[in-house]
């Protein structure tokens, strides 16, 4: 069963801006595992009944986890409105092991009803960190210059300016982590703005208050890293 172009128009238009990206931070491992997975299933075609009796599947409790990845996978390949809103009702109230994979699956399934209009291949948006509506969520470390630490002042100046320049460019900073050795920050960043322009814009408006920033730093968006990480980081990066 295929859905007529207007229909998938206006489906997708009245989907909630959730859909998006991915908001929930996706672990890199379930992401590969997906995506390897995925590419062993070729596109399908089912009627609409045929593809709400596979639905019920992902509700019978003697399947197994591996039969209802299985099954996720199958809908999200078929790319209908019907499978869409099958692999929706089961993201509400997922098995535990499961609650990533199926959002991996309804984001795919989004992917191909757009393809569908505009007859092109649409690549994963996705985080380990997720997003929020049309952003990114990214973390990075901003450092003193070699053999200086933070004073509280630059600090203060660090956090005004990232907000300024966030602001700015239409990014949302989430968090600041204020340490002698580092600044944290989380922040969200629309699709269309690349997070080096915020870092690096940032740390040239705070470097003209009294050049304490250095030049090179570290951003990910795949996990938020522990203190011994960030410890090897600021070596890493310290010795670019």
């Amino acid at each position: 069963m295929t859905d007529k172009h207007e229909d998938i128009q206006e489906f997708l238009d009245n989907l909630p801006e959730k859909y998006d990206i991915i908001e929930e931070g996706i672990d890199v491992q379930t992401q590969r595992a997906y995506i390897d997975y995925s590419h062993t299933f070729e596109c399908g075609e089912l009627t609409e009944t045929e593809t709400i009796n596979l639905g019920h599947l992902l509700s019978d409790t003697k399947r197994t986890l591996e039969a209802k990845k299985k099954v996720l996978t199958l809908l999200a390949h078929l790319g209908t409105i019907t499978a869409f809103r099958q692999i929706e009702n089961y993201y509400k109230n997922p098995d535990k092991n499961l609650k990533q994979w199926t959002a991996l699956a309804l984001h795919e399934c989004k992917m191909f009803l757009e393809s569908m209009l505009t007859d092109q291949s649409i690549g994963f948006i996705s985080s380990g960190l997720g997003g929020l509506h049309d952003k990114l969520r990214y973390y990075f470390l901003v450092l003193p210059i070699s053999n200086k630490l933070f004073t509280p002042i630059q600090k203060n100046i660090i956090s005004e300016e990232f907000n300024l320049e966030a602001k700015a460019l239409n990014c949302i900073v989430e968090t600041i982590d204020l340490s002698n050795e580092f600044v944290g920050l989380t922040v969200l960043v629309p699709m269309n703005i690349a997070i080096g322009t915020l870092i690096e814009n940032g740390i040239k408006k705070c470097n003209e208050l009294g050049g304490f920033v250095f030049e090179h730093y570290y951003v990910t968006n795949q996990n938020f890293p522990d203190k011994g990480e960030i410890i090897d980081i600021i070596k890493i990066v310290k010795d670019e």
